[in-house]
């Protein structure tokens, strides 16, 4: 299927923002930034910022609540505990933040219902993997113990992320699986998840829709360095039995689209309850270009209805 229309002017008017082969590290995440010219206003929510203690250094995070019913009312909607997100941003492990990400993250608690915890984990190069990850499920354990002073429900906290946030998700999924602790679902949009640059949709989307087979090739390079990756930075290298339900949304035009597909089969297989969603037409990093496009909008109306259904 061609380009939908949305995508198409969206990509004409995002085109360097952010560049598949940006030259510096530095460029790549001043560039990034722009992505906040393509959002919305943001939605009233209750926002607490805070830092959750990591491994290696204190994170900035933030809480995010829905408001309650009317707008005079200054609490969160309905009686807790309640059910949480642990979410993940994009990044390609380099760029990337919580300002970016604040429009995306208070429509996700608005429309889930769902406390959300943020985080601004450590980036590559500077601090290549484990450490990103080993930040986020710090970030996740952090929840858990904390979940009851947050009016959080233990038994319903999930893990969610976008592109390498979708990457970090799966493997903070599989890490608490080695550890014991009980995610309640995994919601990974459009993660990469392999550095096999030859799968289909790297070849049909090699160029020419933002992000490029060319600059996964970096943004990996960035995370692992001269590391061959093992599973826990490529997860579908692992064993994916007796994990959480999956929500997989897949973008049409998006190298990594094949690394979802494969990776959805692949927990079907293993017995794990998957819902995917294609966005057809669609290109990746579309949950920051809200004022563009419908599918975030589309996609937490869907996220929120299988949630509600767990």
């Amino acid at each position: 299927m061609a380009l939908n229309d949305q995508a198409r002017v969206a990509l004409e008017k995002t085109a360097g923002a952010p560049s598949a082969e940006e030259p510096t590290v530095h460029d790549a995440r001043r560039t990034f930034l722009g992505m906040k010219a393509f959002q919305s206003e943001p939605t009233p929510a209750l926002v607490e910022h805070l830092y959750v203690p990591g491994p290696t250094a204190d994170l900035p995070g933030r809480v995010y609540r829905p408001l309650g019913d009317s707008p005079s009312d200054q609490g969160p909607f309905g009686d807790g505990p309640f059910p949480a997100i642990v979410f993940l941003h994009g990044s390609g492990f380099v760029v990337g933040n919580l300002d970016v990400y604040d429009v995306f993250l208070r429509a996700l608690a608005t429309t889930t219902g769902h406390v959300v915890l943020a985080v601004n984990y450590q980036k590559a190069p500077e601090h290549p993997f484990p450490i990103p990850l080993d930040d986020c499920y710090a970030a996740t354990s952090w929840l858990f113990d904390h979940a009851r002073e947050l009016g959080v429900d233990p038994a319903r906290i999930g893990v969610a992320g976008d592109s390498a946030g979708g990457t970090l998700a799966a493997a903070v999924t599989l890490k608490a699986r080695e550890n014991g602790l009980r995610l309640a679902f995994q919601v990974l949009v459009y993660p990469p998840l392999d550095t096999d640059f030859d799968t289909p949709s790297y070849v049909d989307n090699a160029t020419g829709y933002g992000l490029e087979r060319d600059g996964m090739r970096w943004f990996w390079t960035q995370y692992l360095g001269d590391r061959e990756p093992c599973a826990l930075a490529a997860p579908l290298r692992a064993e994916l039995h007796d994990l959480p339900p999956a929500f997989v949304a897949l973008a049409e035009h998006d190298p990594v689209r094949s690394d979802g597909e494969r990776y959805a089969d692949k927990l079907a297989a293993a017995g794990v309850p998957v819902h995917v969603r294609h966005f057809d037409g669609a290109v990746h990093a579309f949950v920051l270009m809200d004022a563009l496009v419908d599918e975030p909008r589309i996609l937490l109306g869907e996220l929120t209805t299988w949630l509600g259904e767990l």
